[in-house]
């Protein structure tokens, strides 16, 4: 438990000088050139890719999970990213760990809409109402325009508290690492 507080409080620091040769800032530059690399694949629409890279890697942060979690969404396997995600940010309640990285909590959102969970969706998205992110307006807006598409019935079942059999379309590749 501790050592999850301890690599987040590390990760959030400023990343050290270059002229520094400490074995912490050697670590944060190769979390940091692994991320890049990661993103490159990510951007090249490569998750396998990017998710082997982050398997052979020796490197284990909170950042790398993400990114992890990040590449199960992009395979279309979000109930392996929520389970990332609650190891990151629940801490045996309900609600979000307050000093973790919004984008960790923008992802999970992503990962609970993904998997159809509306509910969990909407109460990860509450808890980001005084955070920014660029994901958020754009999550919202899918949503929306998704909602605007429900034929009469399809909205029936959601006040009800169904899932509507009805696609889902983001409009963008789910999940950030930043």
């Amino acid at each position: 438990m501790h050592q999850k507080n301890d690599d987040l409080k590390r990760i959030q620091t400023p990343t050290p000088q270059k002229n520094e040769k400490s074995p912490e800032s050697m670590r944060t530059s190769d979390i940091d050139v692994l991320l890049n690399r990661v993103d490159q694949l990510l951007q090249a629409n490569s998750p396998d890719k990017a998710l082997t890279l982050i398997a052979n890697s020796k490197i284990k942060t909170p950042w790398l999970r993400n990114a992890t979690a990040v590449c199960q969404l992009r395979l279309g396997n979000p109930q392996v990213a929520i389970e990332i995600y609650r190891s990151l940010l629940v801490n045996g309640g309900i609600f979000l760990r307050a000093d973790a990285p919004v984008v960790f909590k923008v992802n999970f959102a992503v990962a609970l809409l993904l998997n159809q969970n509306l509910p969990g969706f909407y109460n990860a998205l509450s808890e980001l109402k005084d955070e920014e992110h660029p994901s958020i307006p754009k999550l919202k807006a899918a949503v929306k325009n998704w909602r605007q598409q429900l034929t009469l019935w399809q909205k029936f079942q959601l006040i009800c508290g169904n899932q509507p059999h009805a696609p889902l379309e983001l409009g963008f590749a789910p999940g950030d690492l930043k």
